[in-house]
């Protein structure tokens, strides 16, 4: 099966990149790239992520460096076992906790795929859509103090919007998460997918979905970003 990449990053209004991607096997962290890449890859699947770090400074930019660079572990099996992708999530954590930056965290957005078969994982508030001829759907769910409010009825979507606590992350990986990964009270969320044809994945940070609407987002990259 034949997919189509396409992957870019700037770095905005931040003084140090601290984001990182991992693209099928190659970690990307620049500060500004001045064209999108482009690619078509042949494979019988892939996995690739958007991690967003926090820290500050030197500790986000280590944290979702970090974090990417142990995204390979996720390609020895490409397996669709969440017990397999548990272990792997819990064994970065226990890596960032023992050689890590104190104070510092990252979000990890990430999407499997095995042929046409997708399974979407994410810890914090970086996201995956699917776009389709129609629509654009929010596959991932946020691991963020509002989201929370959200779920527990507590706070309206539109409300959540502009939200002054948005920013706050309940889940993640790296040593300001240790407590939730020590109770177990937080989970990795996950949600299987079929990719059809003509449909696509986008993969982004906050910084894309806190600055437009997903209608907006729709508009500029639907039906067909390429």
């Amino acid at each position: 099966m034949t997919y189509n990449i396409a992957y870019y990053m700037d770095i905005g209004q931040r003084e140090t990149q601290e984001d990182c991607l991992f693209v099928n096997g190659l970690t990307v962290q620049q500060d500004k790239m001045k064209f999108a890449r482009i690619e078509s890859v042949t494979e019988p699947g892939g996995f690739f992520a958007v991690c967003d770090g926090m820290g500050g400074h030197a500790g986000g930019e280590w944290a979702s460096s970090f974090v990417c660079g142990k995204m390979k572990d996720f390609m020895k099996g490409l397996s669709f076992s969440d017990e397999y992708v548990l272990n792997i999530f819990r064994e970065i954590q226990r890596k960032m906790e023992k050689e890590g930056m104190e104070n510092s965290g990252s979000t990890a957005a990430c999407l499997m795929l095995k042929g046409n078969i997708s399974k979407i994982y994410n810890i914090g508030d970086s996201r995956v859509y699917k776009i389709t001829k129609k629509e654009i759907l929010t596959l991932s769910h946020d691991h963020s103090l509002v989201q929370s409010l959200v779920d527990k009825g507590e706070l309206s979507g539109h409300e959540a919007k502009g939200h002054p606590y948005r920013h706050i992350i309940e889940f993640g990986l790296g040593d300001v998460f240790k407590r939730q990964w020590n109770t177990n009270d937080k989970k990795v969320y996950m949600q299987d997918d079929v990719l059809n044809a003509k449909e696509y994945y986008l993969i982004c940070t906050d910084g894309v979905n806190d600055v437009l609407p997903v209608a907006e987002i729709y508009d500029l990259m639907g039906p067909d970003p390429f």
